[in-house]
């Protein structure tokens, strides 16, 4: 077994077909099915199924195509090692970032990363914390996510910055006044753990659920244009509302005296931390926050 094996089997999963596998890599199917045959003889197994409309791995088939990923992945390792040795970081690395951390941060990260390591080419996605983001961690889309939020992971995980969540109000504003204004809530965000940990807060103070007088809209700049218009006051974290001065800002505070904060995370795959491209960002981003 050798790298073209390797690669034949990656291609197989991801067409689904011999006759495609074989036209992606440019090979003709006698010579692709001469080459599954003496696998199978090698290993002394059935590595797939025929189908009338493609193939499938089967069970010890699936156990081959993952260890051709894992050899694949090395190869790569050590291509990207070898390569890099004596030479400037180069390659390629793809971030998915927040739309908030997008709109507030990334541009003049990357401004100084790229002037750092210009060999080194950023991909740059953007999209929800709470669904996009994950999705795209999960499915290799990206190498590199900075979301809004923290979140359950295994792997690779740094917080890279936390900030006062609180109440924002055009006028001044005592907290025992809240349930009587309306509560202007931004409705295309999913629920969070901090709404459950601003729900947790309103329950120590008021012993009542939040107050059913809500104006709803559709996005956090539209709930921003209410508050600045007297319209009621919201919770947002503190970066949405920066160089606004017109916009009072009043953090929420546990009772035990701790602020509430909202957390910005960096995660990736331990395999891309051993890439020399994601390796240098991430570091980057660390040393920076």
């Amino acid at each position: 077994m050798d790298s073209m094996d390797w690669i034949i089997l990656k291609t197989i999963d991801a067409e689904k077909s011999l006759c495609k596998t074989a036209e992606r890599l440019y090979i003709s199917q006698p010579s692709l099915t001469y080459r599954l045959n003496k696998l199978e003889k090698e290993f002394g197994i059935k590595i797939l199924n025929r189908h009338s409309n493609g193939v499938s791995f089967t069970t010890k088939g699936e156990s081959l195509l993952a260890y051709a990923r894992e050899m694949l992945e090395k190869f790569e390792l050590l291509k990207n090692h070898l390569q890099n040795a004596n030479d400037p970081i180069k390659g390629t690395i793809r971030l998915g970032i927040s739309t908030v951390f997008a709109k507030y941060k990334i541009a003049p990260l990357l401004k100084t990363f790229q002037n750092r390591f210009p060999n080194v080419e950023v991909v740059l996605r953007t999209g929800s914390s709470t669904l996009q983001l994950p999705n795209m961690l999960q499915q290799d889309d990206v190498d590199v996510i900075i979301r809004r939020g923290d979140m359950g992971w295994a792997e690779k995980k740094h917080v890279i910055s936390e900030e006062p969540y609180g109440i924002i109000s055009s006028i001044p504003i005592e907290f025992k006044q809240l349930p009587s204004i309306p509560w202007i809530q931004d409705d295309t965000t999913t629920i969070t753990q901090l709404d459950k940990e601003f729900y947790d807060w309103w329950m120590d103070h008021f012993f009542t659920p939040p107050p059913s007088n809500i104006i709803r809209v559709n996005s956090i700049e539209a709930s921003i244009q209410m508050v600045s218009h007297g319209f009621g006051w919201t919770i947002l974290p503190k970066m949405h509302i920066r160089n606004q001065r017109s916009i009072l800002f009043y953090p929420l505070i546990w009772l035990d005296g701790q602020p509430m904060l909202r957390k910005t995370v960096m995660l990736y795959k331990n395999k891309s931390a051993e890439q020399p491209a994601i390796k240098v960002f991430t570091d980057f981003i660390i040393n920076e926050f």
